[in-house]
Parts: C-alpha cells; structure tokens; sequence
C-alpha cells in the first residue's frame, strides 16, 4: 500500500506544471474526436507505467535496495529539474494535431516512454516489488494533476498560485532525492 501512496504523491508533484494537461487540453480543443483522444492519451498512460512498473518490480528482484535508493534519487531529482525547466518538453498540440488516430496512439505512446511520471512510478515500484501498486498510484497522481489545466486552460499555468505550487513541488522531489540519495550512501 506503500507503494501507491508514494507514487500518488510523487506523481502529481512531478505534474504540478501541467505540461501534459495543457497539451491535452489545447489538443481537445484542436481536434473533432475528443473521446477518441482521450482515450489514446489514458491509454498510453496505462501502458507505459505499467511497463515502468513491471520493470521496477522486476528490478526489486536483481539489486539491492542501495541502487534503488540511487535510482529513487536520480527519478526525484530529474523530476524537479523538469517542473523547473522553462522550456518545452515535447510537441505542442499543433504539431500533433493533424495526426490520424494511430499516429497520435504512437506518438503519445513514445512520448511518454521513459518521461518524468514514469520514470519515477518504476523507481517506487523497485522499491517495494509491488508495481502494479505503484502504476496504480502514478495513474490517480497523473489524473489529480491533469483535471485542473483540463478544466481552466492555459489561463490556470499562469496565476501565481500555480507558479508557487510548481516551484514548491520541485523543492519537495528535490529533499526527496536529496534524501534518498544520503540514505543510498549511508548519510
């Protein structure tokens, strides 16, 4: 249960930009198949962090909880310096736009492969061993920090509130590393 917890919490503060709910909110709006595009962006969700997570959970099994704790390190610091990167992380939503249905399925699904949310749901579930636990947890974490720039726009990513909630986020995943990487050398 553990392991759920932790990846809800890492999740949604790896997310507190709203990067990918902007990109999905301006995408809506650009296409005529909402339904269709919401389903591919879920569903390419699902699958990578089911894949982070097996794979986390697979790598409980080989090596040591130091390395994992290296691991949780590394996820949490370089999801700080993305929430805290000013610039763009991926393709906007013009240039996905224009896609057929099964070339946007396959670029989020590459888009997705490896990015912040993931990386960090298969460095949880290393942790534990419980990964579908952990991609339980990152798939709520992701919803709860994509619903607000879903529902308010791009308007919401530029009110201050929003901007402290970003940076307070990355100070957060930053002591975690910080942390984490401390305890993987017995600090």
């Amino acid at each position: 249960m553990d392991a759920i917890m932790l990846a809800l919490v890492a999740v949604a503060l790896a997310n507190a930009d709203g990067r990918t709910g902007l990109l999905l909110s301006d995408l809506l709006a650009a296409r005529n198949d909402r339904r269709r595009v919401v389903a591919i962006a879920f569903g390419a969700f699902i699958a990578n962090a089911l894949i982070a997570a097996i794979a986390g959970a697979a790598l409980n099994r080989m090596v040591g909880q130091g390395i994992v704790a290296v691991l949780i390190a590394f996820a949490t610091l370089s999801a700080a310096a993305a929430l805290l990167w000013r610039g763009r992380l991926g393709p906007s939503a013009d240039e996905l736009a224009p896609t057929a249905p099964s070339v946007l399925l396959v670029r989020m699904l590459t888009l997705q492969f490896g990015n912040r949310s993931h990386f960090l749901i298969g460095a949880l579930a290393a942790t534990s061993g419980a990964g579908l636990w952990a991609a339980a947890g990152g798939l709520v974490g992701w919803i709860m920090a994509l619903l607000p720039f879903l529902a308010f726009g791009p308007a919401l990513a530029a009110q201050r509130p929003v901007q402290a909630l970003r940076y307070a986020g990355a100070a957060i995943l930053a002591l975690w590393g910080v942390r984490a990487g401390m305890a993987a050398f017995g600090l």
